[in-house]
């Protein structure tokens, strides 16, 4: 496959920006519990460095947003949860959302049902942004279990994003995604 075959775009016409948007918001809520769900069976970091109890949302509300993990919590059937799992909400929101409006746009983001999305996610969120805000040591130091969780975890929830996306999107618009045509015999 040819680079520049990566950015065609669709028939402008076809795109429904606010069929993703809406759908991203569905899309974000239900992949964040997948998220959380992949991290049960294989727990992103080690108890032995520490870094479980200071994962990169605690640092992100600490030191990036001010606010202190620790005080701010609610409680739900006798359980005290802080407010780090609403970060992987609202991460799950502007990366579903982000998504959905792309794949409007530029098809070829949804090549392997979403999976090559999850991974470039966790490249470009693991990999570069979190070392170089010091919410992760460098990648030289993170052990292979961190990178297993994480690039697995990031493909189960890109791929459920995309699940719901195309569902959702075809189900209101009643048409197929902008890039198949209407004329298609199996869309």
């Amino acid at each position: 496959m040819n680079i520049s075959m990566l950015f065609t775009r669709t028939d402008p016409s076809r795109r429904r920006y606010g069929v993703a948007f809406f759908v991203g918001i569905i899309a974000g809520i239900l992949s964040a519990f997948v998220k959380w769900g992949a991290e049960v069976p294989l727990p992103p970091r080690t108890l032995s460095d520490g870094r479980a109890e200071f994962n990169p949302p605690y640092l992100f509300l600490r030191d990036y947003l001010g606010i202190d993990p620790t005080s701010t919590v609610y409680t739900f059937s006798e359980h005290i949860i802080n407010p780090v799992m609403v970060t992987h909400v609202i991460f799950s929101l502007v990366f579903a959302i982000g998504y959905c409006l792309v794949a409007e746009v530029f098809p070829k983001v949804k090549l392997w049902q979403g999976v090559l999305a999850g991974i470039i996610a966790t490249i470009a969120v693991h990999g570069i942004s979190f070392p170089l805000l010091d919410l992760t040591p460098p990648l030289s130091q993170l052990p292979f279990d961190e990178y297993l969780s994480e690039i697995l975890g990031h493909i189960f929830w890109f791929w459920v994003i995309e699940i719901v996306r195309r569902d959702l999107r075809n189900r209101i618009v009643h048409e197929p995604d902008a890039e198949v045509p209407l004329t298609a015999p199996y869309r």
